[in-house]
């Protein structure tokens, strides 16, 4: 089984007195110190930021991310927002937003790479912030056998367990004796074995039917439905390289997508973003940082650099 890599871990020492101080005085007077802010709010995790929060509401009787907002503007105001925003509450804005958009890539890349605690939290917090139910989004989000899946992955019921002598009966089920497939079969498959056992499964599958699931999708869904079942079954199979994907998507061609360069940034930083920074290096013989360097500027370049380091 693969380690994760995070590539920003809990600051070992946290100066919440010393370091919401840095941030007043970095917003304090005339201009923005906007390194300084910067620093601060890289060099900490997601729950640390809110105890900084806390603090710098304590000390100064104002709103650490009122005041950040007012100071800064465009792609830093984004990504500091972002960090400032709790870790589940950031996935469920972020969901919300795929969810309108009807965005199956970026619905698989929050829910099929989070474990059923983290699943829940997402729920609870997309009721408070919505007033709607994320099944009641992902229902008019999403349609066929792509829809079952992602109401059954909601249900986190997903296994911990790693029994890889299930691979190949998992595997067995999904090919159907060569037949079209079962999609109550690809449902239960997708949503409530572990990610370790999928990734065996679908190697067994792909010795009994020749070709990987991926392709069978490929070849027996269409339009909307093969797009997000293809989706699914690269990001189950190999995450890293998924993720490494979607960031060459946000990066190449005209122009960033910063929106999605905030959003992987963001929500990979305290997981494995190590490991997609090395499968990004390997698919596309450069690292990821030049990309990132090449197509940012200023004091969010550094924001997203840092994230990254």
């Amino acid at each position: 089984m693969s380690h994760d890599h995070p590539t920003v871990k809990a600051k070992a020492h946290l100066t919440q007195a010393g370091d919401a101080e840095a941030l007043r005085k970095a917003m304090k007077g005339l201009g923005t110190d906007e390194d300084t802010i910067v620093d601060v709010l890289t060099s900490c995790n997601s729950d640390q930021r809110q105890l900084l929060y806390q603090q710098y509401n304590r000390a100064y009787d104002r709103d650490l991310t009122k005041d950040l907002k007012k100071e800064l503007s465009g792609n830093l105001e984004d990504i500091i927002m972002a960090l400032m925003t709790s870790h589940k509450d950031y996935l469920a804005q972020e969901l919300h937003h795929a969810c309108k958009k009807k965005n199956g890539r970026v619905i698989v890349e929050i829910l099929c790479t989070a474990d059923n605690s983290l699943i829940k939290s997402i729920k609870s917090s997309y009721e408070r912030l919505f007033d709607t139910s994320l099944e009641e989004s992902l229902t008019k989000a999403t349609s066929d056998v792509f829809e079952e899946v992602m109401l059954k992955v909601v249900e986190a019921k997903r296994s911990a367990l790693i029994n890889e002598q299930l691979a190949h009966s998992i595997a067995k089920d999904l090919y159907n004796d060569g037949k079209d497939l079962d999609e109550a079969e690809v449902v239960k498959a997708l949503s409530s074995y572990s990610y370790e056992e999928l990734r065996s499964a679908f190697v067994e599958y792909y010795k009994l039917a020749g070709r990987t699931l991926g392709e069978t999708f490929d070849s027996q869904y269409t339009g909307s439905t093969r797009t997000n079942m293809r989706a699914l079954f690269d990001c189950l199979e190999n995450r890293a390289e998924f993720f490494a994907q979607s960031f060459h998507k946000a990066l190449a061609g005209p122009g960033t997508k910063d929106e999605d360069l905030i959003r992987l940034l963001v929500s990979r930083c305290e997981v494995d973003l190590g490991n997609i920074k090395e499968e990004y290096h390997k698919v596309y013989s450069k690292s990821l940082a030049e990309d990132v360097k090449a197509d940012t500027s200023g004091a969010y370049r550094k924001a997203a650099l840092a994230l990254l380091d």
